[in-house]
């Protein structure tokens, strides 16, 4: 997707509907990159400088979105825990991303829910 950025991977009838720059907090750090969302997923790809020393690539099928809202700040200084982020809740537990504007992404992935 560019040089900064790698693109997704998406199967041969998926298509990107929207994309922001946003933070995954992965441990205690966060991850600086780009969330997707196309018609069937919800996908995280790190920057390439994240992806070397660490930062994991993440997806999540929409079928197994449970919620999307806001996490309140919890203090973490290097994991975007200084802010409101966007949590996102899955089958398979929960992701938290430092997103602007948080309200838009929220109102989007609520709606592409299925």
């Amino acid at each position: 997707m560019g040089l900064w950025i790698g693109s997704p991977a998406l199967n041969d009838a998926e298509n990107v509907v929207w994309q922001k720059l946003a933070n995954r907090t992965q441990g205690s750090r966060a991850v600086g990159g780009r969330l997707h969302l196309t018609e069937t997923r919800l996908l995280f790809v790190p920057n390439h400088l994240d992806a070397i020393t660490g930062g994991k690539r993440w997806e999540a099928p929409l079928t197994q979105l449970r919620a999307v809202g806001q996490q309140s700040p919890d203090g973490g200084l290097f994991s975007g825990g200084l802010r409101t982020r966007l949590r996102v809740d899955t089958d398979a537990g929960t992701e938290l991303f430092v997103i602007d504007p948080l309200d838009e992404a929220i109102k989007i992935l609520d709606a592409a829910r299925m």
